[in-house]
C-alpha cells in the first residue's frame, strides 16, 4: 500500500490523510445518542460509490479508486485499509509520527450522513461545536488541524488551484501554524478562512498557539499522533480491535536532516532518509 505514495509527500499522499479525516468525520455523538444511523471510521468511502460525488468530498476520487480494490485483495475490511493508508499517509510525509494503529474493524453499516463534514466558512464556534460532537476537545482539534501542513487547495478558491497551506508542503513540520497566523502569506501559499480564525479567534487561540515555534515540532507531532489515533477509531470499539502498531515503518526525524532557529531541512540528508527508510516505497 505505502508504493500508492512513492516514499514521499505527494498527491496521494495528502489525499489518503484527507480521506481518512473524511471518512470518520461524520461521525456524531448525537446521532450515536440517539441511535440513529451514523458515520464513523468505518470505511464507507470505499464502498459507498455515491460518498465521493459529493462536493465536500472533490478530488478525493482517485485515492478511493486505488483503495477500493484492496479490502477483497487482502481480505480485510475497508476501514481498516482506508485508516491504515491514512497512517501510512502521514508516515510517508518527512517528520510524520508513528500513529497507533488497529485492524478488525467491521464492514460499514451504513453510509455517512451528508452535511457533517466541517466547512471551512462556517463560524468558529460552529466548528468547534461540531468537533465537540465527534468528541474533540478544543485542544486535539487544533493538533488535527496541523495537517493542514502537507496539504493543498484545489476547489476553496479555484483560481489560485494546487496552492499550499504553508511553504513546506512536502514536509510533516509546524511551519503551517506560524505562517497561517502572520499577517503575511508566503508566496504560492493559501490560507484556508477556518485557519485563519482559529490562530485569532479567543476560544482557540491558546491552543492554536501550542504548535507555534519551530521548538514546538515534537509537541505538536505526538499530540497529533494521538488525535489521528482517536479519530481513527471514531465508531468504533477498541477493544474488539487488534493493535498492529509495530509493523509501521520507523518515523523519518526532522531533527535529524535540519539545522538552524529556522529548522532548515538539508535537501541532501532528506534524500538519504528517504532512500533509507522509505526504499520500498519507492519505485
Amino acid at each position: 500500500m505505502g508504493g500508492i505514495y512513492k516514499g514521499r509527500c505527494g498527491d496521494e499522499t495528502r489525499a489518503a490523510i484527507r480521506l481518512a479525516f473524511h471518512d470518520a468525520a461524520p461521525f456524531s455523538l448525537a446521532l450515536q445518542k440517539a441511535g440513529q444511523p451514523n458515520g464513523g471510521a468505518d470505511g464507507s468511502m470505499l464502498t459507498d460509490p455515491t460518498e465521493v460525488l459529493r462536493p465536500d468530498n472533490n478530488g478525493l476520487q482517485t485515492i478511493v479508486g486505488l483503495l477500493t480494490p484492496m479490502p477483497a485483495q487482502f481480505n480485510v475490511s475497508p476501514g481498516d485499509v482506508l485508516h491504515l493508508a491514512g497512517v501510512l499517509a502521514v508516515l510517508a510525509c518527512p517528520g510524520g509520527p508513528v500513529i497507533n494503529t488497529y485492524i478488525g474493524r467491521p464492514p460499514p453499516a451504513n453510509n455517512n450522513p451528508d452535511g457533517l463534514l466541517p466547512n471551512t466558512h462556517s463560524p468558529v464556534s460552529t466548528l468547534t461545536a461540531r468537533f465537540a460532537d465527534m468528541g474533540f476537545s478544543i485542544r486535539e482539534m487544533m493538533a488535527l488541524i496541523g495537517s493542514h501542513t502537507a496539504g493543498t487547495q484545489k476547489f476553496v478558491d479555484t483560481t489560485q488551484a494546487g496552492a499550499a497551506f504553508d511553504s513546506t508542503d512536502e514536509l510533516w513540520d509546524v511551519r503551517f501554524y506560524a505562517e497561517t497566523q502572520s499577517n503575511l502569506t508566503a508566496p504560492g501559499s493559501f490560507k484556508l478562512p477556518s485557519d485563519v480564525a482559529f490562530s485569532h479567534d479567543p476560544s482557540t487561540r491558546d491552543d492554536y498557539n501550542r504548535f507555534v515555534g519551530n521548538d514546538r515540532q515534537d509537541n505538536w507531532a505526538r499530540e497529533y499522533a494521538d488525535a489521528h489515533e482517536k479519530m481513527s477509531l471514531l465508531g468504533q470499539n477498541r477493544s474488539l480491535l487488534t493493535d498492529c502498531t509495530e509493523l509501521l515503518p520507523l518515523e523519518i526525524d526532522l531533527g535529524d536532516i535540519s539545522s538552524g532557529t529556522n529548522a532548515v531541512v538539508d535537501s541532501t540528508k532528506l534524500e538519504a532518509a528517504i532512500q533509507k527508510y522509505r526504499s520500498i516505497w519507492l519505485d
